[in-house]
């Protein structure tokens, strides 16, 4: 039993990057319906602007996450006002080319600049005995860095002008701009917060595993699927499919073997679609009714 909790918290912590990559995603399709292909391209800048702060100015490895927020917020921005926007009106197909692209192009610097070695953050060490249970010190900060990120994002989206305005948005573009919505300028506040939220995760992904150029589309996979399983449009259906994600994989990892719990990532995607096409966050909307 006491391997069993050790193993599912281990989860549940895997799950919170899952959660900070998949939720910035499904923010970006629920408002500018683009499905962001490069989206994991954001979570490598911010793991190795982290890496480089860390290695070669001395930085503790939770004072580079901020940095990491704030260039890859910058770099959504840019993304979304220099690319994107330009597209948006374009078949589906065009704006999934051209960001194919971009994660092809970000992979290919990547490697030029750091090479394809695998950069890790070890700082942490040892683990903490809580109740018998073993949690790794670097796995436990990572998930108490994650949660208040994920609740900030949830209190923006509630409670600030800008976040009433994209849930707005996303709704309904028209009707947003015909109230006084300004819809472009959410549009690029929308790509940067997405862009920052997977910089963090990137960020923190690094302090507990191996990260090369090319880690970030793998991931961006991972973010792909539990957005589709949590339903795409849905922040919080993203954050409980990421959660069910990590702890899967973990206990499936711990009873077989590494390989059959990375296959669980896609297993989870076709069992999702055939029994709820429409994502976990329709079970939530079926129960209000």
């Amino acid at each position: 039993m006491r391997d069993f909790l050790q193993v599912v918290t281990a989860g549940l912590m895997i799950g919170m990057i899952y959660a900070l990559m998949a939720s910035g995603l499904n923010l970006i399709f629920g408002v500018l319906h683009v499905l962001n292909i490069a989206h994991g391209e954001f979570m490598f800048g911010g793991a190795f602007v982290s890496w480089f702060m860390w290695n070669e100015l001395g930085f503790h490895p939770l004072l580079t996450v901020p940095f990491a927020a704030v260039a890859m917020f910058l770099v959504g921005v840019v993304l979304q006002v220099g690319l994107i926007e330009r597209v948006m009106k374009e078949n589906i197909v065009v704006s999934l080319i051209l960001l194919f692209g971009v994660s092809l192009a970000v992979q290919g610097i990547g490697i030029r600049l750091f090479s394809v070695n695998p950069r890790v953050i070890s700082h942490y060490e040892g683990s903490f005995d809580i109740g018998g249970v073993l949690l790794a010190k670097s796995r436990l900060t990572v998930a108490l860095a994650a949660i208040p990120v994920l609740v900030l994002v949830h209190l923006y989206l509630k409670y600030s002008k800008y976040g009433i305005a994209t849930k707005a948005t996303a709704q309904n573009a028209e009707i947003a701009e015909a109230c006084g919505i300004n819809v472009q300028r959410v549009r690029y506040v929308t790509m940067g917060l997405a862009g920052a939220m997977a910089g963090v995760a990137g960020s923190l992904t690094i302090i507990i595993l191996p990260f090369t150029p090319q880690s970030g589309f793998s991931y961006g996979v991972i973010a792909f699927v539990v957005a589709v399983v949590g339903g795409l449009g849905s922040f919080y259906g993203s954050i409980v499919a990421a959660v069910l994600l990590g702890v899967g994989q973990n206990v499936l990892a711990w009873k077989t073997d590494q390989l059959l719990s990375d296959a669980l990532i896609y297993l989870f995607l076709v069992a999702a679609l055939v029994i709820r096409p429409s994502g976990l966050a329709s079970l939530a909307k079926a129960g209000t009714r």
